[in-house]
């Protein structure tokens, strides 16, 4: 929730909403706050009918000698409020209160291994009506920005199930981040300079020499879902979460295109599913290329890893390959009718790879020091009322 902003506006600890300076100075009243909580709430509808939220305050917020931000009797009532909403929602029967441990035991009890984390998040805050959208299971993270026509610009592969002891003594003594393949705040995401894209994954769309990605559209998403239950009513393997956003026009000088993304999450398979529908043009007899692409890299913070050692192949559909290993010289590769687009990379034992339906080109891409990423990419020209559709994996590199 905190991802495009201060962590203190998305807290449901009232002290961080008063940090955050979001109440009416004069009334003293703080309408955000059970807003706020009741988004929290409202994730129960992408998570089987559970939401969890937690409101972390101890009657240490009530000590005059406290270092506080706003005036203590403000800090009280804010506190007594808080502990209030949430004890009339117990009385409702809408909130059930649980310890740490006891939470936990619900947990396991309700949860399948593989059952994903997802949350369809709309900004209440700052009035831009903005999405994302979070999927997390045992073997990824992905955030889905819907004002940037549904690219995806966080994604950690946690397929590859990394040892990263953290503490003194270790090679992390601060940094608990799990790395990175794609983070758009670390690696600037959407085209910010000469040097191209960031990380991010989207998608171009081409014709008489014009070129607009999905990048630059602004959309809104719904959320469904096909379910697949074992006996013991648990989520299993097999079951989709589907984000299906809502249709953008794209205008070319003699074109205009009417183009709708679905992205499927399918349960258990480290896999994300991605289709561009082309629902109308203009002239109907008109074509047009997509050119999916995802730029990546590896990393926790801003700086740059050493890129050297990851190798990236294009493989045919008779299965012969070419490879690049990384060597900063910008280089590219493609093949024609290409089956899959990978890159294996050893410091964090992850492979990445995209395939795509037939009939379509694939590329590979390095980068150089001064954008040290690699592309991995499909090129496929489209017609009226079809659809191309690509698949994105994260595995474990052996």
């Amino acid at each position: 929730a905190c991802y495009d902003g201060n962590g203190s506006n998305f807290g449901t600890h009232p002290q961080n909403v008063l940090r955050g300076m979001i109440y009416d100075s004069k009334t003293w009243e703080y309408p955000y706050l059970y807003n706020l909580i009741d988004q929290y709430r409202s994730l129960e509808k992408y998570n089987n009918g559970y939401a969890y939220n937690m409101m972390f305050v101890g009657p240490g917020w009530m000590n005059k000698m406290g270092r506080w931000e706003a005036p203590y009797e403000l800090l009280v009532k804010s506190y007594s409020d808080g502990c209030r909403y949430y004890g009339d929602l117990k009385k409702e029967g809408k909130l059930i209160d649980l310890t740490m441990s006891e939470f936990a035991d619900y947990y396991r009890e309700k949860k399948s291994y593989t059952e994903p984390e997802c949350a369809l998040w709309r900004d209440i805050l700052y009035g831009s009506d903005k999405q994302l959208f979070w999927y997390c299971d045992p073997y990824m993270r992905a955030g889905v920005n819907m004002d940037q026509g549904g690219a995806i610009f966080d994604l950690r592969p946690y397929a590859a199930k990394l040892n990263w002891p953290v503490g003194i003594g270790t090679k992390h003594i601060q940094d608990a981040s799990y790395p990175f393949l794609i983070q758009e705040k670390y690696r600037a995401g959407y085209f910010t300079h000469y040097a191209g894209e960031g990380t991010i994954r989207s998608a171009k769309i081409c014709h008489g020499g014009e070129e607009v990605d999905l990048c630059l559209t602004r959309t809104h998403a719904h959320f469904s879902e096909e379910k697949l239950t074992g006996t013991d009513g648990k989520s299993v393997p097999g079951a989709r979460r589907i984000l299906t956003l809502d249709p953008v026009e794209i205008e070319f000088h003699d074109l205009t295109i009417t183009l709708q993304t679905v992205m499927t999450f399918e349960e258990g398979s480290g896999e994300i599913k991605i289709e561009r529908r082309i629902l109308s043009m203009s002239d109907p007899n008109a074509e047009v290329e997509i050119r999916e692409y995802m730029v990546a890299c590896y990393g926790t913070t801003e700086y740059t890893e050493d890129m050297t050692g990851i190798t990236l192949t294009v493989t045919d559909s008779h299965g012969k390959d070419k490879s690049l290993h990384y060597e900063y010289k910008c280089r590219e590769m493609s093949e024609n009718d290409a089956e899959c687009v990978e890159a294996i990379i050893p410091q964090i034992a992850t492979k990445v790879s995209m395939r795509a339906t037939e009939g379509s080109t694939g590329i590979i891409r390095e980068g150089y020091a001064f954008s040290p990423m690699f592309t991995l990419g499909f090129n496929k020209i489209v017609k009226n009322k079809e659809v191309y559709a690509t698949w994105l994996r994260l595995e474990k590199a052996d």
